[in-house]
């Protein structure tokens, strides 16, 4: 707490410098009030700082420091309403009416309005001094109370503002790194014996319940998802579904969650009923797999619900795999066998926290320090009680630690170990790891109790939410989510949040349940996550938090369809309200008159169609986020927000229009709309100068009669980091779009240009030539990072898209119909990655693509081109038949790692410098059928190859690092070299009469050390036929294989090896197989790394 109370005092301390010089605080007379603070605040603030060095254990300390927060954070609610003042004063100067173009009526409608006006204004600013005063009495009357001696610290105040110490993480890489194999070794013996157990046939009653039982953070989810993630797994169930269950889980969610894991939609359905139903007809005769993870209570979640939906029409040889705490949760769900989780023993727990301690790249260079540790590192798995979250935890705090005995042994002895009152579940290495956590990081982390537990959340979206919260101080040179991005790193790196790799990398996060329930334990006494209207009502809460300062308001059992005014009206000092219960669908409409310290109010996804007036009265709210909600329209009211610097209504289907007034609001930082139903902006956009994020829709000619903002209004917003415009087509003519200035803006890295698709069989001419002329007019600045073209329809692409832009990273450009080349692009000596896709146009691609013309006659010999390309990719070209070579005297992107090319049907080469000995790691090339590619060969760091329809491919060879091969339709291909690294082979032919020769090398003679997992076969019925029963010949080229799965035409499962059925007909239903291209994921990653480069 301590720790937490320095941090906050840090940046009171900061906006009191800076108070103190303005001329409004002059003007009030506050220079005396605002130096005492000063002084009691710096007095505070050196106490504290020898405080944090020890455990605090004595009751009336803890109490003092709490009263001490309150105050702190009373003063810091008053100086944001004093801020809202100056802000407001500042707005009204700089626009005061012009009185010599008045009418006579309007020169008396000001009058009385700004008579009434100036009464409110001395009547704030009365309070505001007032305010100051009591603050100022309360908080030396605290601290004379319990702290006497306190008056004895030296009386000084600060001279300049308070800085914050520097946050330095350990990372190499502005990636941030998902750690793998977080346990020890045994779980994978336990991952294999549970694959074995579910896989195997068995005639009980379907379907069968299989358990993974054990105390929190030993593990069990971490099981769980090992076995989820298995190929074997992956094959022999047609559904696999994962299902996060938790204490207060809501019934609907979780069909939701089930559908979305599936695949599906479940937004649209709106009840039981259809949820249920959907959820029937995704698993009806299908062989489904279905994990179901933190299971407390059997009789709501398993035999009123699930167990119901999936016996009325599963396959036979489905499974349910469950993770719970408690034995009697497995065998109310008549689990047929519990795998019980054992902690680690002592050298798999040492083990493990060498893997968490010494990060990746050291672990080769610390075995002397290792070995000098490891009698203290044994002792610290000790006090972690051989819990694996406990140990991560550890090794996370030791990473940023110098690697020595007196540092390690520091923590060892720390008398946070002993701390009091920590709930009994927690282990105390998980409290001690908080506890080193630099200040302002602990407030970050803490903010985190108010998401929903187990589900996971946006990085985006919190690092928003932490800044709009003030959270985050500011650094010389840093923006804030420069810092907030350093912040969040560190919470990975000390093993408090654990990223998903289910959707893209470090895109999305959620911590650990126990963790979770720590950051709630100390938070219990200003925050609140609650489930249900009546535990905001509940009178024991109302003892237990004197001031609640923020609020989040969860999906539980039980449906709420309404906030109402009084479940809040005892919490005046709220900050945050985070509304994730997605069945709330009414606000009351005096709810918001009392909340004037409200900073943010999330209503994402729930069913809000409209706010109340009193909207208006919520000066200090910076973060407004109504996303996905059938919201129609915005109060009048919203323009009284002056403090709002985040609007989302991005997916707000119904909303058509934004009130006019929205752009009074001068302070607005990121203004998204995409996926709404807005035809335009409302006139004014210039005026929000302060604008870094904008989606921004292009009005038809018309619309700007009737009020609408314009391009050129983008001229005077210099402030954009990020731009995306949408509907350029509706410009008439280049100069408009030259208006714009787009390369008068320096701190623009990301740009996206878009036109409204249509048939590019019905542009004119003329529509070309001005789309032309419109892209060549919108010039972006060089500092550009990120470019997306999207459904341009001019024949060329702009000149500027060569060596103007250097700077530029990843370039995609899609639906592009119309274009005939691609000139230049290999001028660009930064670009990692291009997508081109529906560029239709295109016959020929040539040394125009690389560079300019004097390439063909050897001018620029010695240059390197696309010297920094990792990912290329061309899709969905029709007409694209020759892709020319540069001969080998030039050097053609030296670093690329992924190509992909799909659906190309006349595309007939590949230039041999691209697929020569380089360091790609990945080939995709799909639906080529005139493709004259023979051989595959001589690429050594290639992981994995993913060909389809190549008729004249014949060889597949030296490829030492081969993981996974997957081919399609290649009958040509008579040699492929199996090797030891491969671990999945995936082949399709449906026209094949026999497999394939080269099976038959796998495995045999002196290629003992060559063992592939996995083997699925796609093939006609006579081939399944002569495979599982009657020609051993065919057999035997494949039985060496340790897993086997064969598929026919209609993707049904006909036989799994090891355990081959009698009958190859047992299985009917389609096997639903995902997309591994990854080529999404592959795109926004390098789009998130390019992002946090930023950062470093």
């Amino acid at each position: 707490m301590e720790s937490v109370v320095n941090s906050l005092v840090s940046k009171v301390l900061g906006t009191l410098y800076n108070m103190a010089k303005e001329e409004l605080a002059m003007q009030l007379r506050l220079e005396d009030d605002v130096k005492t603070l000063q002084v009691t605040l710096v007095r505070i603030q050196n106490y504290l700082q020898d405080f944090e060095k020890k455990n605090i254990k004595e009751v009336s300390m803890k109490q003092w420091l709490y009263q001490i927060n309150q105050d702190i954070y009373d003063i810091e609610d008053l100086l944001d309403e004093y801020a809202a003042l100056r802000d407001n004063n500042s707005e009204s100067t700089s626009s005061k009416v012009d009185k010599s173009s008045s009418s006579l009526s309007t020169k008396v409608r000001f009058s009385f309005h700004g008579k009434s006006s100036s009464i409110k204004k001395v009547a704030s600013n009365h309070r505001i001094g007032v305010e100051l005063q009591r603050l100022n009495k309360q908080l030396n009357d605290d601290i004379k109370g319990q702290i006497p001696e306190l008056s004895l610290l030296p009386n000084f105040a600060p001279t300049g503002p308070v800085e914050s110490r520097r946050i330095r993480s350990n990372d190499s890489t502005t990636s941030v790194v998902v750690r793998s194999d977080i346990v020890g070794n045994k779980i994978h013996d336990d991952a294999r014996r549970l694959i074995e157990l579910l896989t195997k046939e068995d005639d009980r009653d379907n379907p069968l319940v299989y358990a993974i039982v054990g105390m929190g953070g030993i593990g069990k989810t971490t099981l769980a998802k090992l076995v989820f993630d298995d190929h074997i797994i992956a094959s022999r169930f047609q559904v696999n579904l994962w299902v996060s269950v938790s204490q207060n889980y809501n019934e609907n969610d979780m069909l939701r969650n089930i559908i979305t894991s599936a695949g599906g939609d479940g937004e649209r359905c709106h009840n039981f009923d259809s949820l249920s139903k959907k959820v029937i007809d995704i698993v009806k005769d299908k062989r489904v797999f279905m994990v179901l993870d933190d299971v407390w209570e059997t009789k709501r979640v398993w035999n009123d619900m699930l167990r119901i939906l999936l016996k009325r029409g599963v396959a036979e040889g489905s499974r349910v795999l469950v993770t719970t705490r408690n034995e009697e949760v497995a065998a109310q769900m008549m689990a047929v066998h519990s795998q019980r989780v054992q902690p680690l023993p002592l050298e798999d727990g040492w083990s493990l926290l060498c893997k968490s301690a010494f990060p990746a790249w050291v672990q080769q260079k610390a075995k002397d320090d290792k070995w000098n540790l490891k009698d203290i590192g044994i002792e610290l798995v000790k006090k972690c009680d051989g819990l694996p979250l406990a140990i991560n935890a550890i090794g996370g705090m030791l990473s940023s630690q110098s690697k020595t005995r007196e540092s390690w042994d520091f923590i060892l002895k720390s008398s946070s170990w002993e701390v009091e009152g920590l709930p009994d579940e927690i282990n105390s290495a998980l409290y001690i790891s908080y506890q080193d956590l630099p200040r302002d990081i602990k407030r970050c982390f803490l903010y985190c109790s108010l998401f929903p537990k187990g589900r996971y959340f946006k990085i985006m979206n919190a690092k928003n939410l932490w800044i709009q919260e003030g959270l985050i101080h500011d650094e010389k040179n840093k923006s804030s989510h420069d810092v907030a991005q350093r912040y969040f790193r560190i919470l990975v790196q000390r093993n408090l949040v654990i990223l998903d790799r289910v959707y893209i990398e470090a895109a999305y996060f959620k911590m650990h349940d126990l963790v979770y329930s720590l950051s709630q334990f100390l938070t219990r006494n200003e925050n609140l996550v609650a489930t249900e209207e009546k535990e905001i009502l509940n009178s024991e809460f109302d003892g237990k938090i004197k001031k609640l300062r923020r609020f989040s308001f969860v999906g539980g059992p039980h449906e709420t369809t309404k906030i109402t005014k009084k479940c809040l009206q005892e919490h005046v000092s709220l900050r945050t309200l985070l509304i994730f219960n997605r069945t709330i669908g009414n606000i009351d409409n005096a709810l918001f008159n009392h909340l004037r310290y409200l900073r943010t109010l999330w209503l994402q996804g729930t069913k809000v169609t409209e706010l109340p007036e009193s909207l208006g009265s919520l000066k200090l709210l910076r973060y407004l986020n109504l996303s996905q909600t059938p919201i129609k329209e915005l109060p009048i009211t919203i323009q009284n927000l002056n403090a709002l610097r985040i609007l989302d209504v991005s997916e707000c289907e119904n909303l058509r229009n934004l009130p006019s007034c929205i752009m009074k609001l001068h302070y607005l930082c990121s203004l998204t709309t995409k996926g709404s139903a807005l035809d335009h902006l409302p006139p004014g956009v210039g005026n929000l100068n302060k604008l870094q994020l904008l989606e921004f829709i292009v009005p038809l000619d018309q619309d700007i009669a009737r009020e609408s903002s314009t391009v050129k209004e983008l001229e005077r917003l210099t402030e954009l980091r990020q731009l995306n415009l949408y509907k350029l087509e509706r410009l008439l003519d280049s100069s408009q779009a030259k208006s714009a200035s787009l390369k008068d803006k320096p701190h623009l890295k990301e740009l996206e240009l878009s036109c409204s698709e249509r048939d590019s069989n019905e542009v004119s001419t003329d529509d070309s030539g001005r789309i032309e002329e419109v892209f060549e007019d919108l010039l972006p600045p060089v500092e550009l990072k990120i470019l997306k073209i999207t459904n341009y329809f001019g024949c060329k692409l702009p000149s500027w898209l060569g060596s103007r832009l250097f700077n530029i990273r990843f370039l995609k450009i899609t639906g592009c119909g119309n274009c005939k080349k691609l000139d230049g692009l290999g001028l660009l000596p930064f670009l990692e990655a291009f997508y081109i896709e529906g560029a239709s146009s295109i016959k020929s691609i040539g040394p125009e693509f690389y560079t300019n013309k004097n390439i063909e006659n050897g001018a620029n010999q010695n240059s390197v081109l696309f010297r920094s390309m990792k990912l290329l990719s061309f899709e969905k070209m029709d007409s694209w038949e020759e892709w020319s070579s540069l001969g080998k005297d030039i050097r053609v992107m030296p670093c690329l790692e992924v190509l992909q090319i799909y659906a190309c049907p006349k595309l007939k080469c590949i230039p041999e410098e691209v697929l020569s000995d380089r360091y790609l790691k990945k080939i995709r090339i799909c639906k080529a059928p005139q493709l004259l590619l023979k051989k595959l060969h001589n690429l050594i760091f290639l992981k994995i190859i993913e060909i389809g329809n190549i008729p004249y491919l014949e060889k597949i060879s030296e490829v030492p690092a081969l993981e996974r091969l997957k081919i399609e339709d290649c009958p040509g291909i008579n040699l492929v070299e199996l090797t030891h690294t491969l671990q999945n082979i995936d082949w399709k032919d449906f026209n094949a009469d026999s497999l394939p020769m080269w099976f038959s090398t796998h495995g045999h003679e002196d290629d003992n050390n060559i063992k592939a997992t996995y083997l699925q076969i796609s093939c006609k019925e006579e081939l399944v036929r002569k495979i599982c029963v009657n020609d051993v010949h065919e057999w035997s080229k494949i039985q060496q294989f340790d897993n086997i799965t064969v598929l026919d035409e209609n993707e049904r499962l006909r036989l799994i090896h090891p355990e081959m059925p009698d009958s190859f007909a047992k299985y009917d239903g389609q096997v639903k197989w995902a997309d591994v291209s990854g080529q999404v994921d592959e795109e926004e990653l390098i789009i998130l790394k390019i992002r946090r480069g930023e950062v470093e």
